[in-house]
Parts: C-alpha cells; structure tokens; sequence
C-alpha cells in the first residue's frame, strides 16, 4: 500500500471520479438488476455536474483515496440532522452516500481508512454518529460495515407482485 492518500477530492479530480461512479453503479446493478441498470449511454456532462454539485455543497464532502497519480476510491457523505419530532429523539449524523474501493484494490483495507476518514470529518463537523444506507445481495458490503461497529437499525423490505 505504498503511496496510497485520502484527500479532499478537487476539480482535477473530475474525469477520475467520473469513472469511479460508473464502476460504483455497475457494481450494484449487479446485485440488484431488477432495480438498477446500465444506461445505454451514460450522460457524463449530468454526471460530472452532479459530481461538481456535491463538492460545491457546504454539507457534503468528496474523500478520494489515490495510489500513485490514480484514483481507485471514494466515499460521498453528507451532514444531515432529523427533522424536530416530539417521539423521537433528533440526531445530527453523517450519511455515507456512497463508499467505494476500485476492483483491483480491494481487500488492502483502503475501505476501513475511507470510513475512518469519513466519521472523523463528520465528528469534526458536530455528528454524534454515521449512518449508511446498503443494497442487500450476496456482494453486499454489510459484513464490511458489521466489522467496524455499525448496527443494522431498520430494514427496508419489499415484496413484487
């Protein structure tokens, strides 16, 4: 794991991070295909604008992890808090959109330095603790996320007809 940083991701980081999203979107349609697909083409200036929104945000941040001169992750968290309710207790959290480690360099525990990047900006930023939300099938990172101490909360269940 030599030469491997966690950073801010930066506008040069554009095209990269591009390329990261449709590996991360390919890797879910593969686990879940009747509710995720390849587009025929993807449109990259919506995806690089949507890229560019999130780094614009002043309640998000993009961390990117780089091996030498190339990108090979990225985790996108957002700080949220619950909305003022009299039956539950309001909770300011850092919600961990999207978490993921290039194919090829995977299992070197990049992934777990990326969380622990991502919890400490968010307790940085006043967070009193992370949530992620996850695709359950076979590849599903839930064990990853069992391993360093987060809890299953709620489920979301469906049933097709």
């Amino acid at each position: 794991m030599d030469n491997m940083l966690i950073r801010l991701a930066t506008a040069q980081d554009l095209e990269a991070l591009v390329k990261l999203y449709i590996e991360f979107h390919e890797f879910h349609v593969q686990g879940v295909p009747d509710r995720l697909r390849i587009p025929h083409e993807y449109n990259l200036s919506e995806l690089r604008e949507g890229i560019q929104k999130i780094m614009n945000d002043p309640d998000a941040v993009l961390f990117v992890v780089e091996a030498g001169k190339q990108l090979v992750g990225l985790a996108e968290i957002y700080m949220r808090e619950d909305k003022p309710d009299p039956a539950r207790v309001s909770r300011k959290h850092g919600h961990l959109q999207s978490l993921m480690i290039a194919e090829s360099f995977r299992t070197r525990g990049l992934g777990k330095q990326l969380v622990n990047a991502v919890q400490q900006w968010a307790k940085e930023k006043g967070a009193t603790e992370m949530r992620v939300d996850i695709w359950e099938f076979s590849e599903s990172p839930l064990h990853f996320y069992e391993s360093l101490g987060y809890r299953t909360l709620r489920r979301h269940l469906i049933k097709a007809f």
